[in-house]
C-alpha cells in the first residue's frame, strides 16, 4: 500500500487528475450497478413469491373444493335414513339382512365411486354389523385395526383427515356416524393419494419443491424437482425451509393441513446475474470513454500549470525571464499572473541589493557605537563602587555592584538568549537592590537545581515576575512575615521556573487577565508572548492565586533548547 501511495505521489499531475476523474465517475457507476443488481434481485424475489403465492392458492383452493365435495357426501350419507334403518333394524334372517345390505347399503356406498374416480372405497363400521359385507359394511371392531382410528375424536360433527404414506398411499376422511344416541358407527372414505394431491404435486417442477404438513405437524407429502445442489436436507422442517429457501405457505381450511411451496434463492440470484452480465460490456465501454475523456480534460486543464512549472525550472537554472502568460480568471491564470508579479518584484529587489549592503554596513557601525555606551555605564558604576569603598559606604558599594551585575546580565551584549546561571545571577542582583529599597521587609528563598545552570533560556523571564510579585503582592500585604520564593527545577525534559509570594493574592478572574497586563520594563505579558513565540505548544506560563494567601507564576519550557557551550 505504501508503495502504491508513493507511486501515486510521483505521478504527473495530469495522470493524477485523470485517475481522480475516472474514480469519480467509476464510483457512481458501480453504485448504480450494485443498486440495480440489488433492486433486480428484490424485484425477481417479490415476483417469484407472488407467483408462488398465486400458484399455491389455486392448488389449495382446488383441493379444498374436492374436500367440500367429500364433506357433503359424508353429510349426505350420515343423514341417510336408509343407512340408519340398516343399523337399527331388528333381528332378521341372514337372507333378509343380506338383501338389505345389497339393495340399500351397496348402492348408497358404492355409487359415489362411479362419479368420483379418486374414491377407492366408502366403509361404514358399526356394532350392529356382525359380519363384514365386502368393504362397505364392517364390524366396528375392524375399525380399530385401521391406522386412522387412533385419531378418531369424540366430536361427531367434524370430518377428520388422515394421510398414510409408504406402500399404501391413501387419504382417509372419517367421522363418527351422525345418528341417534343408540347408534355407534364410523363412516370412512378412502381416497386415492395422488389424485387428491394432484393439483399441488403438478406444480412441483423447474427447481421447485413442495411439502404438506397435517394438523399435528407430521409430513404427509414431500417432493421436489430441482438440481442436486439445491435439494433440501433430510428431515426438513417448515422453519428450515423458510430460512434456506424462498417459500410460500398456506393453510387449508377443514383439514388443518399446511401446504408449502419453495424454490432456492440461488435460482433467482442467477437469473439476475445473467441479466447483469449482459450489461457488463456496456459498463466497460462507458468506463473506457470516461477515462479517455478524463485524460483530454485533464490535459487541457493543466496545460497552463505545466507551462508554469517548466518556466520555474528555467528560472531555477538561472534564466529569470518569464515566458508563460495567461488571460484566464481561474486559479491557474491567477497563479501565472502572480508569478509574473513576483518575478518582477524579485528582479527589482535584486537590483536594490547593493543599496541594502551599504545600509547594512552603516547599521553595523551604529551597533558598534551602541556597544560603547554599556561599557561606559559599567566603568562609571565601577568608579562609584571604589569611591564608596574609600568612603566606607559599604551599602552604597553593595547597591552599585548589584546594579552593575543587573545591567551586565540584562544587556548580555545584545543577545536575546542567556543561560539559567546568568538569569539566576540577574535576579539575585535585582533582589539585592529591592531588599535595600524595601529595608529588608521581606525574605527571599531560593531553590535552584545547579545541574540546569548551563541550559540556554530566553533572558529576563524572571525579573518581570519578581517585580510584579513585590509591587502587587508583598508591598500591598500587611502580613508580618513576607516571603518571596524563586525556584528553578527540572521535570523530565522540561525546565520549570516558579515565582511565588504570600502577598494579598487576587481573584481567579483577575489571574486570567494578568497575562494581558503591561507593566514597566519587559512586563509579564511580554514574557508570555516570548515563550509562545520561541516554544509554541511546548512552552507555557500559568498563574495561580488565592485572595489573602498569595500568587504563584509557573513557567515551563523544554530542555531541547540545548546547552550553551
Amino acid at each position: 500500500m505504501k508503495k502504491l501511495i508513493r507511486i501515486f505521489k510521483n505521478l504527473k499531475f495530469r495522470y493524477k487528475l485523470t485517475l481522480l476523474i475516472a474514480a469519480a465517475g467509476l464510483i457512481p457507476v458501480m453504485i448504480i450497478v450494485v443498486y440495480m443488481q440489488y433492486g433486480m434481485i428484490n424485484l425477481l424475489h417479490e415476483t417469484e413469491i407472488d407467483n408462488m403465492d398465486k400458484t399455491l392458492q389455486q392448488s389449495v383452493r382446488s383441493i379444498e373444493n374436492q374436500e367440500k365435495i367429500y364433506e357433503n357426501l359424508v353429510n349426505y350419507l350420515s343423514y341417510s335414513k336408509s343407512l340408519r334403518s340398516i343399523l337399527t333394524m331388528d333381528s332378521m334372517s341372514d337372507y333378509e339382512t343380506y338383501s338389505e345390505y345389497v339393495n340399500v347399503a351397496d348402492p348408497l356406498l358404492q355409487m359415489p365411486q362411479i362419479y368420483h374416480q379418486e374414491i377407492r372405497s366408502i366403509s361404514l363400521y358399526s356394532d350392529s354389523i356382525e359380519v363384514a359385507h365386502g368393504d362397505t359394511l364392517l364390524p366396528l371392531e375392524m375399525a380399530g385395526k385401521q391406522a386412522w382410528y387412533s385419531r378418531l375424536g369424540d366430536d361427531s360433527g367434524l370430518l377428520q383427515w388422515y394421510a398414510a404414506q409408504g406402500d399404501t398411499q391413501e387419504i382417509t376422511a372419517f367421522r363418527i356416524f351422525y345418528g341417534d344416541d343408540d347408534i355407534a358407527a364410523v363412516l370412512a372414505i378412502s381416497l386415492d393419494y395422488g389424485t387428491v394431491l394432484e393439483p399441488f404435486t403438478n406444480q412441483i417442477r423447474d427447481n421447485t419443491g413442495g411439502i404438506i404438513f397435517d394438523s399435528s405437524g407430521s409430513v404427509i407429502y414431500s417432493g421436489y424437482s430441482m438440481d442436486e445442489k439445491y435439494q433440501p436436507a433430510d428431515g426438513e422442517s417448515l422453519e428450515y425451509l423458510q430460512d434456506h429457501y424462498t417459500c410460500s405457505v398456506q393453510e387449508m381450511e377443514g383439514t388443518g393441513w399446511k401446504f408449502c411451496m419453495y424454490r432456492p434463492a440461488e435460482v433467482i440470484t442467477e437469473s439476475a446475474s445473467v441479466l447483469t452480465l449482459r450489461n457488463i460490456p456496456i459498463v466497460i465501454i462507458c468506463i473506457v470513454l470516461m477515462v479517455i475523456a478524463g485524460y483530454f480534460f485533464a490535459r487541457k486543464t493543466i496545460a497552463g500549470l505545466e507551462m508554469l512549472t517548466e518556466n520555474m525550472n528555467q528560472i531555477h537554472l538561472g534564466f529569470r525571464k518569464v515566458t508563460v502568460s495567461s488571460d484566464s480568471n481561474d486559479e491557474v491564470g491567477v497563479l501565472i499572473r502572480s508569478f509574473r508579479r513576483m518575478m518582477d518584484q524579485m528582479n527589482h529587489l535584486i537590483s536594490e541589493v547593493y543599496e541594502g549592503k551599504i545600509k547594512l554596513q552603516n547599521s553595523e557601525m551604529k551597533a558598534l557605537q551602541a556597544q560603547i555606551n554599556p561599557h561606559f555605564l559599567y566603568n562609571s558604576l565601577s568608579i562609584i563602587n571604589w569611591k564608596a569603598i574609600e568612603a566606607g559606604e559599604d551599602e552604597i558599594s553593595r547597591v552599585t555592584l548589584a546594579l552593575s551585575t543587573y545591567y551586565r546580565t540584562s544587556l548580555n551584549r545584545g543577545e536575546t538568549m542567556t543561560t539559567v546561571e546568568s538569569e539566576v545571577s540577574n535576579i539575585r542582583a535585582y533582589l539585592r537592590i529591592q531588599l535595600i529599597m524595601h529595608d529588608n521587609s521581606f525574605q527571599v528563598r531560593e531553590k535552584i537545581d545547579q545541574e540546569l545552570c548551563g541550559y540556554e533560556i530566553p533572558k529576563l523571564i524572571l525579573q518581570p515576575l519578581v517585580e510584579n510579585a513585590i509591587d502587587h503582592g508583598l508591598d500591598m500585604s500587611e502580613k508580618a512575615e513576607k516571603i518571596l520564593e524563586v525556584s528553578v527545577q527540572g521535570d523530565g525534559n522540561d525546565i520549570v521556573f516558579c515565582v511565588k509570594d504570600n502577598g494579598v493574592g487576587m481573584e481567579q478572574q483577575k489571574t486570567e487577565q494578568i497575562l494581558t497586563y503591561q507593566s514597566s520594563g519587559y512586563g509579564v505579558r511580554n514574557v508570555s508572548e516570548r515563550i509562545q513565540v520561541l516554544y509554541g505548544k511546548d512552552g507555557s506560563m500559568k498563574v495561580k492565586s488565592t485572595p489573602g494567601e498569595g500568587t504563584e507564576v509557573i513557567i515551563r519550557i523544554p530542555k531541547k533548547a540545548g546547552k550553551k557551550t
